[in-house]
C-alpha cells in the first residue's frame, strides 16, 4: 500500500492523537486509588484489611508471614510521589519478651498497589529495626472497606 502526502499527514495525526491519549491514561490514577481517596476525602470511616500471605517482599526481602490484620485509617497524607500514605504505631511485647513500639507505614500508589513497611523500636533504645517491606495487590493482599 502506497501512502501519499495527504494520507501520510492524516495517518501521522491519528497516531499523534492516539499516543497523547495513551500518555494521558498512563498519568491517571487507578480506579481503586480514586475510590479510596474519594472515600477518605468524604470523611468516610475507611478500614484496611490485609492478608500478608498474598503480599510479596519488596526488593528480594524475606517472604511475608500468613498474617492477617486490619486497621481504621485515622489520618492520611496524599502526595504525587507517594500516593495515599497513613501509618499505625503501637506498643507491644516482641517474641523475645522485650517491650517494643512497632511502626507500620502504608502507601497506596496511584497505580493501586499498597506498600507496607514495618519497623520496631526497642523501648529504651534509639535504633529503629526494619522488619520488612511488602507490596500488596488489591484486592487479594489488601482490601479497603467503608
Amino acid at each position: 500500500m502506497k501512502i501519499t502526502g495527504k494520507g501520510l499527514t492524516i495517518l501521522l495525526s491519528l497516531l499523534s492523537v492516539a499516543s497523547a491519549s495513551a500518555l494521558a491514561r498512563a498519568d491517571e490514577p487507578s480506579p481503586k486509588y480514586t475510590e479510596v481517596l474519594n472515600a477518605l476525602q468524604a470523611g468516610k470511616n475507611v478500614k484496611l484489611i490485609l492478608d500478608m500471605s498474598h503480599c510479596n517482599p519488596a526488593e528480594g526481602g524475606k517472604p511475608a508471614s500468613a498474617t492477617q490484620a486490619g486497621l481504621a485509617i485515622n489520618a492520611f497524607r496524599v502526595t504525587v510521589q507517594n500516593g495515599i500514605s497513613f501509618s499505625n504505631a503501637h506498643q507491644t511485647v516482641d517474641s523475645s519478651g522485650h517491650a517494643v513500639t512497632e511502626y507500620i507505614r502504608h502507601s497506596l500508589s496511584r497505580e493501586g498497589k499498597l506498600t507496607v513497611r514495618a519497623s520496631k523500636l526497642l523501648v529504651g533504645s534509639t535504633e529503629l529495626v526494619n522488619q520488612g517491606e511488602f507490596i500488596c495487590e488489591l484486592p487479594d493482599g489488601a482490601k479497603f472497606i467503608w
